[in-house]
């Protein structure tokens, strides 16, 4: 399956992405890098985390943080002695945290704009680029400085309700985001940082003199067991104090020091399931060390802990590793199981890592590419044998790419027991199968090749949006649900009723462009096809109401849940203002139709306008900032919104003189019988 899915993957790069920036070369100062042997890997990527409130495996975790700092999930660069490499997150976070010298050389930053670079005094490579950390480090402080003033500044423009005086310009935003990421990144490296002895202290620039000589002489887990009992606030309080005369005193202030220094550094990735089983929060070796700190009676298993991760970090380039990683995973799973917690770790895994190393929904997108292509080809062809082969190889490719999202789909149901809707991104995966069935069945029914066309443009476009959002956000797409969404029953009935609407709403949009632009083309060419047409226009009028009856069902569960969890069944929310105007949009074409004064044209235009509204109720209301269901907000989406009803209004530009044309010809006398 690898050999099939890889140049299935370059094709759709190919279609996607311009080939200059496949074969740009990134370059690092590694003399050479020695890959981690895969059992280690394997053993990595299978230890769980708790993150984001839920617990989940490690490798989504790495997965997410180099999707943040680098823009993709895997790091592709270039040693001197001219090897190229392409290493996987959960290598690249293994590097991070047991190979912290070699992952300071690796690429990982991405920076759009070389204009950030040097305003805060690095020198820059290319106009875009990934750089290393140590290539960063040079102007690591003015960064600090310049993320902290342009954050302030940001505070203020929402504190003063996004007075212009305030908004961050494009530059600004990408040194706000690259502090902020560079931040992030030395919490990383400086998670195991006890426990690499002086030689492999990762943060040593961070460190004043003294506490470097001192870390060559302590064992940070010895000392654990000969300290004081003392909290945090203590702990604070004594380094804060000058150190004293005496050659004692100042020693054991400045291990006080470098304890709280390790501390502080390790409180990052909580590894560690806790020992009472009624805590929910599980620790992270920051966390561990405070708590052995405080209690004496927790200080067993602390250091338990600590030798446990400072025997990984030995033995991180020796054949023990495995062995070791594997085994506190075993003992992580079984704690997790006690605790009802990870049990769908492996299957998470699975989703993301399908065959070929590709996600379930990276397949699906291939997939679709391949049915536009084929069916792009079977129209050089129409109505021949050959065309209708590709157009049937195009409805096959399409419906492949349906179940694999929907299996995909399932997968994230059941990893999170709820229903397949719980967030923004679920949608885009629902509503993209959801239209994409509705196009096969139209082509079921209709065979002239249009529910083919929605079909695959619908998966195109709505996987394509799927990956793009995932990699915009670049945070878990399994999250945490809103407390208003908590309950399984109104997200399997209303929140998929209401999508189900929405997605019908969209094939009517489709429907309507093919429509306008098929006539508009067709008119030119002077080849048009009345029956076709009409053939159309019936299929978008059966849409519509589905679209109507879905959207009505959906927004009436919708106000029985408002007052069920508000005290109200209507307040006028933009979230429901939405839902609203589909529902009366779509009365006004079944009305227009009826009652004569909307035709052909008339009911594709208005089509495309419900598609619009519809748009604006799925994406445009979670972004206004107000009213009860203002959870979704998606920074960059309004220029996205605003692009797609550009692009509308074009194909409703062509159906005004289609209109016309229709009208002119009903006021034409019918000829005189003979």
């Amino acid at each position: 399956m690898k050999k099939i899915t890889r140049p299935i993957l370059l094709l759709l790069l190919a279609v996607l992405f311009p080939a200059s920036v496949l074969a740009k070369d990134l370059t690092t100062p590694l003399d050479s890098y020695e890959p981690w042997p895969r059992e280690k890997v394997d053993a990595f990527e299978n230890l769980l985390i708790q993150d984001g409130g839920r617990v989940k495996p490690l490798y989504t975790s790495a997965r997410f943080a180099l999707m943040q700092f680098s823009g993709q999930s895997d790091l592709r660069f270039e040693t001197k002695d001219g090897t190229k490499h392409v290493i996987s997150h959960s290598e690249w976070l293994m590097d991070v945290l047991f190979r912290g010298a070699i992952a300071k050389e690796l690429p990982t930053f991405i920076v759009d704009d070389s204009a950030a670079i040097v305003r805060f005094g690095v020198s820059p490579k290319d106009k875009r680029d990934r750089y290393s950390y140590m290539q960063l480090q040079e102007g690591r402080a003015r960064l600090a400085e310049l993320a902290g003033e342009y954050a302030q500044k940001q505070k203020q423009w929402e504190d003063s309700e996004k007075d212009p005086q305030y908004e961050l310009d494009r530059i600004e935003g990408m040194v706000l985001t690259l502090g902020r990421n560079v931040s992030s990144y030395e919490y990383l490296l400086g998670q195991f940082g006890f426990a690499r002895g002086a030689d492999l202290l990762v943060n040593e620039d961070i460190l004043p003199e003294e506490l470097r000589q001192l870390a060559e002489r302590i064992d940070i887990v010895e000392m654990m067991d000969k300290m004081p009992e003392m909290t945090l606030d203590q702990l604070v309080g004594m380094i804060r104090q000058p150190a004293g005369d005496s050659e004692d005193e100042r020693l054991f202030t400045g291990a006080l020091r470098l304890f709280f220094f390790h501390a502080n550094s390790g409180r990052g990735l909580a590894l560690f399931p806790p020992r009472d089983s009624n805590t929910e929060e599980w620790k992270s070796i920051g966390d561990v060390m405070l708590a052995g700190l405080e209690s004496k009676d927790l200080r067993p298993w602390s250091i338990e802990q600590m030798q446990t991760v400072q025997a990984l970090v030995q033995a991180a380039g020796t054949p023990e590793f495995a062995p070791l990683i594997r085994e506190f995973t075993d003992s992580q799973h079984v704690r997790a199981d006690a605790r009802g917690e990870g049990q769908y770790s492996g299957l998470e895994i699975h989703m993301y890592e399908g065959p070929g190393g590709y996600s379930w929904f990276t397949l699906s997108l291939m997939f679709f590419v391949i049915a536009f292509v084929v069916m792009a080809l079977s129209w050089l062809a129409p109505g021949s044998t050959a065309g209708r082969g590709l157009l049937i190889g195009a409805i096959v490719f399409a419906f492949i790419g349906m179940l694999l999202d929907a299996y995909g789909i399932t997968l994230r149901s059941i990893i999170r027991q709820r229903p397949p809707i719980t967030n923004l991104y679920d949608t885009i995966l629902f509503i993209t199968a959801t239209a994409v069935f509705l196009g096969l069945v139209l082509e079921f029914f209709t065979r002239v090749g249009v529910g083919t066309l929605v079909a695959v443009l619908s998966g195109l476009l709505g996987m394509f949006l799927s990956i793009k959002y995932e990699a915009k956000e670049a945070t878990d797409t399994i999250t945490q649900l809103v407390a208003v969404l908590d309950t399984n029953f109104w997200l399997a009935t209303h929140v998929i009723i209401i999508n189900i609407g929405y997605a019908a709403a969209i094939v009517a949009g489709l429907l309507g462009i093919v429509y306008l632009a098929g006539r508009f083309t067709s008119g030119l060419l002077r080849r048009e096809n009345r029956d076709f047409f009409r053939v159309l226009t019936r299929m978008n009028y059966g849409i519509i109401c589905f679209c109507l009856f879905f959207s009505l069902v959906g927004t009436v569960l919708g106000g029985i849940w408002a007052n069920y969890s508000w005290g109200r069944f209507w307040g006028w929310d933009p979230k429901e203002n939405g839902a609203l105007m589909i529902c009366l949009w779509s009365l006004f074409i079944l009305h227009g139709r009826m009652g004569g004064f909307l035709r052909d044209v008339g009911i594709n235009m208005n089509a495309i306008v419900l598609a619009g509204i519809t748009t604006f109720s799925w994406w445009g209301v979670n972004n206004l900032g107000v009213g009860l269901h203002s959870y979704g907000f998606t920074e960059g989406v309004w220029g996205a919104l605003f692009l797609s009803w550009g692009i509308m209004g074009i194909f409703l530009a062509m159906g005004v003189p289609l209109w016309l044309q229709d009208r002119s010809r009903r006021k034409k006398p019918e000829p005189a019988a003979a």
